[in-house]
């Protein structure tokens, strides 16, 4: 029972002190009962489920019929190791990394009988410089990825912005229009060489947009340079000032499952899915989103 408790408590940003306080959410409970008004399970009767209707499972901007883009880092400090690499060149573990998750993206459907899937295909494109990227590699099949990663070695910086743009207003014009939303995953090692550009992108993005659902930028961070709380900030910072919470920091050896990691902020209240490793390692950054939120902590 406590644990379920602890659950409820951080869910809904409701002060847990336990063992010392036991009682002091009490208050905050019963308010919050009397709002959701639950449902007791007792006497063999279980309430019948909720139906959701076909055109809610045929919301657009759920997990499903989407545009996904993914961006890989191209600079020069991927050919480094370290310990999140092991043997491996973040590089060459990178690699092994996108061919799981094309894989499980592409062959992801729903569970039901309809069989509905993310999409049949991915964009994959490589930044570094700072130019106009070429047309993005459409991939239908996960084994295609290895050969890239061969294909576009480690070069130079750290510019995300012209491939970024590139790929949003591809989206805004074409799919978009067809009630596509989009997903854009983005792995690195360190931070953008053009990081204020980058948040203007995401920016024109929330301008083409009406519901928070309909387009995600994961940011994905990879080797020991990557500076967590910047990225946090940056995520938090960003998701403040922007009408929509569309941008989602979290790295790359923590996350288990993508398609956890996709589906995560396709709530009501996306600011408030904090992946396991931040309420354990930065509790503090949890508090203060809580605390913007008018949550008690």
């Amino acid at each position: 029972m406590r644990k379920h408790v602890e659950k409820i408590c951080l869910s809904f940003g409701i002060k847990n002190d336990f063992p010392d306080e036991r009682r002091s959410k009490r208050p905050d409970l019963i308010v919050l009962f009397k709002r959701f008004k639950p449902e007791w399970v007792k006497g063999g009767h279980i309430a019948s489920p909720v139906t959701v209707s076909k055109d809610k499972r045929h919301d657009p901007f759920s997990l499903y019929n989407r545009d996904v883009f993914i961006l890989v880092d191209q600079s020069g400090s991927m050919v480094r190791k370290d310990g999140d690499t092991g043997t491996q060149t973040r590089y060459e573990y990178l690699a092994e990394i996108v061919e799981g998750h094309a894989s499980r993206i592409l062959s992801y459907t729903t569970p039901d009988q309809e069989g509905r899937k993310i999409c049949d295909r991915l964009s994959m494109l490589f930044f570094s410089r700072k130019r106009t990227p070429p047309q993005p590699i459409i991939i239908d099949d996960a084994s295609q990825v290895w050969k890239l990663f061969i294909e576009n070695q480690p070069k130079t910086k750290t510019f995300i912005c012209p491939t970024l743009e590139h790929c949003i207003n591809s989206w805004l014009e074409t799919s978009k229009n067809t009630n596509r939303g989009a997903f854009f995953i983005i792995y690195t090692d360190g931070q953008f060489d053009d990081e204020e550009s980058f948040v203007n992108c995401i920016a024109a993005a929330c301008n083409g947009i009406s519901y928070h659902q309909e387009v995600k930028f994961f940011v994905l961070g990879l080797g020991e340079d990557i500076d967590n709380e910047h990225f946090l900030a940056l995520d938090f910072n960003v998701n403040q000032t922007m009408p929509f919470n569309v941008l989602v920091f979290d790295l790359v050896n923590e996350v288990e499952d993508i398609i956890e990691l996709l589906s995560r902020q396709l709530t009501a209240k996306p600011h408030l899915a904090f992946p396991d490793w931040v309420k354990i390692r930065y509790p503090h950054f949890v508090e203060q989103v809580l605390q913007v939120e008018g949550y008690e902590v």
